[in-house]
C-alpha cells in the first residue's frame, strides 16, 4: 500500500515537473518566433512577419499567464505587421488585401487601447477604399466605385475624397443635383482639413466644368432654363469668365429673359479679348427682345465676322431697318 502511494506521489511530481517544461518551451518558442517576426519587419518582409507574429501568438497564449509580458509584446508587434502589410498591398494596388490587414491592426489597436493608432488606421482605411473606387471610375464600373466610397464613409464618415468621389459618380450619371450635394460636402470638410486641400481645389474645379458641360448641352436642346441654372451654379465652384457668361447669354435669351441676357453680354464683353462678335450677336438679339431697337442695331453693327456675320446683317437690313 505504501508502495503505491509512493509510486503515485512520483508521477505527480514527474507530471509537474513535465508541465513546467512544457510551459518553459512554449514561451521560449513563442520568444524565438517572435525574434523571426521582427527580423522579418527589419528586412520589411511583412507577409513573413504577419505569420511569425500569427504563430508567436498562438504559443504564447498555450504558454498561458507565464508569457503575459511577451504575448502583450507580440500583439503590439502584430498590429505594426498587418498595418505594414495592408500599407504594401495598398502600394501595391490590392485594395480588398490592404483593408483586410489594415481592419486586422485596427482591431488589435482598438483591443489594447491604442486610440491614436486606431485613429491613424481609420484615415487610412477610408482613403484605401476611396482609392479602388476612383480606380473604379476609371474603368467605368461606377456602381462598384460608388459601393466602394460608402465603405469608406462607413469607416470614416468626414472623408473628404470618398465625397469627392461620389460627386465624380453622379456627374458621370448625369445628376446634376447629387453632383453638387456631394462636392459641396467634399468642400465643406476639406476646408476644415489643410491636407484636404488638394480635393477642395479639384471638387470645385470638377463641379464647375460639369455644369458649364451641361448647360452647354442644354443649349443645343433649346433648354435655356435648365442651361441658366446650370451656369449660375457653376459660379459658385468658379467665378465666371467671358465664355460662361456668353453662354449664359445665349440661355437667357433662348429662355425671353432679356434683361438678364443684357447683363450677361455685357460682362462677356468686358471679359473677352479680341473678336467680340458672337456676343454682340446675342446681346442684340436681348436688346431687340426687350425693345431697344436703337440699342439692337448698335449691337449687330459690332458684329463684323463669324458665323453670325450674315444673321446680323439680315436683322440690320430686314428685321429692323436700322439707319
Amino acid at each position: 500500500m505504501t508502495m503505491k502511494i509512493i509510486k503515485r506521489s512520483i508521477l505527480a511530481i514527474g507530471v509537474v515537473f513535465l508541465s513546467i517544461g512544457m510551459f518553459a518551451q512554449s514561451v521560449e518558442d513563442a520568444g524565438a518566433k517572435y525574434n523571426e517576426g521582427n527580423e522579418a519587419m527589419k528586412a520589411k518582409q511583412y507577409s513573413t512577419a504577419v505569420t511569425a507574429f500569427e504563430d508567436a501568438l498562438k504559443m504564447a497564449d498555450a504558454a498561458g499567464p507565464d508569457a503575459a509580458d511577451l504575448h502583450s509584446s507580440i500583439e503590439k508587434q502584430l498590429m505594426n505587421a498587418y498595418y505594414r502589410n495592408g500599407i504594401s498591398k495598398y502600394k501595391g494596388k490590392k485594395y480588398d488585401a490592404s483593408v483586410a490587414e489594415l481592419d486586422k491592426s485596427l482591431g488589435i489597436a482598438n483591443k489594447i487601447g491604442d486610440t491614436a493608432m486606431a485613429n491613424k488606421l481609420v484615415v487610412i482605411m477610408a482613403k484605401v477604399l476611396s482609392s479602388k473606387g476612383m480606380s473604379l471610375i476609371k474603368k467605368k464600373d461606377l456602381d462598384g466605385a460608388y459601393a466602394a466610397f460608402e465603405e469608406a464613409h462607413k469607416v470614416k464618415s468626414t472623408c473628404v475624397i470618398s465625397y469627392y468621389g461620389k460627386g465624380i459618380v453622379w456627374k458621370e450619371r448625369g445628376d446634376m443635383n447629387k453632383m453638387m450635394n456631394n462636392m459641396d460636402k467634399a468642400i465643406e470638410l476639406g476646408a476644415q482639413e489643410p491636407k484636404m486641400d488638394k480635393y477642395v481645389q479639384k471638387a470645385k474645379t470638377a463641379a464647375s466644368k460639369a455644369l458649364v458641360a451641361e448647360a452647354t448641352e442644354e443649349i443645343t436642346k433649346e433648354h435655356g432654363n435648365i442651361a441658366a441654372r446650370h451656369l449660375n451654379d457653376s459660379f459658385k465652384y468658379k467665378a465666371g469668365d467671358a465664355d460662361t457668361y456668353y453662354y449664359l447669354t445665349i440661355a437667357y435669351n433662348k429662355s425671353n429673359e432679356f434683361s438678364n441676357a443684357v447683363e450677361a453680354a455685357n460682362k462677356a464683353i468686358g471679359m473677352k479679348e479680341g473678336d467680340k462678335s458672337d456676343i454682340y450677336f446675342e446681346l442684340g438679339l436681348a436688346l431687340a427682345g426687350k425693345g431697344d431697337s436703337d440699342g439692337a442695331c448698335s449691337a449687330f453693327k459690332k458684329v463684323t465676322g463669324g458665323a453670325n456675320a450674315e444673321s446680323a446683317k439680315y436683322q440690320i437690313e430686314q428685321v429692323l431697318k436700322c439707319g
